[in-house]
């Protein structure tokens, strides 16, 4: 996994006038795709490469945390946010407890502060790419040793018997 040139950003929210300022408002840095239901934007995430997602909290069928466990467990990368025009404590502690949710923003929200929050996720999204490839190389070096140390091993238990030979007493 490389850091894309350009991040996509997928904006799930059932109040269409939510996706398409989102979508104008980020279109120039980000590419923006909206779904207007969780269904949609599962779709989304399946079809496309999605660095980041925003949804909102309060939709029918499905909650915003519920569908961003659904899309941690399929798509772990992804950073995640949650939004709510709704100060529900217990929606919180759940984003933050089941659906990993790297910033939760209360609307109405100021363009600048979702334009921050927006970069902040790429930030993380960037971050976690560095850390699974540094994990990678890691785990890569651990088998190059242990390779290197069985071998060194069998070398050892071949050698022994000719040694223990050399070391005996004549009789």
């Amino acid at each position: 996994m490389s850091v894309p040139q350009r991040f996509t950003l997928l904006v799930v929210d059932d109040e269409p006038d939510v996706c398409d300022s989102v979508h104008d408002l980020l279109r120039r840095e980000f590419r923006v795709l909206k779904a207007s239901n969780a269904q949609d934007g599962l779709r989304l995430m399946q079809e496309e490469e999605v660095h980041i997602i925003m949804t909102d909290q309060r939709m029918p069928r499905i909650t915003g945390v519920e569908l961003l466990e659904r899309v941690k467990a399929r798509n772990p990368q992804a950073v995640r946010l949650l939004f709510t025009g709704f100060t529900d404590v217990e929606s919180i502690i759940a984003a933050i407890n089941q659906g990993h949710v790297f910033q939760f923003l209360k609307k109405p929200w100021q363009p600048e502060d979702l334009v921050q929050a927006v970069r902040d996720a790429a930030d993380e999204y960037t971050r976690v790419l560095e850390w699974v490839a540094e994990r990678e190389q890691l785990r890569a070096e651990v088998a190059s040793l242990q390779d290197r140390v069985a071998g060194l091993e069998t070398e050892v238990a071949r050698l022994r018997p000719a040694r223990a030979g050399l070391l005996r007493p004549e009789v």
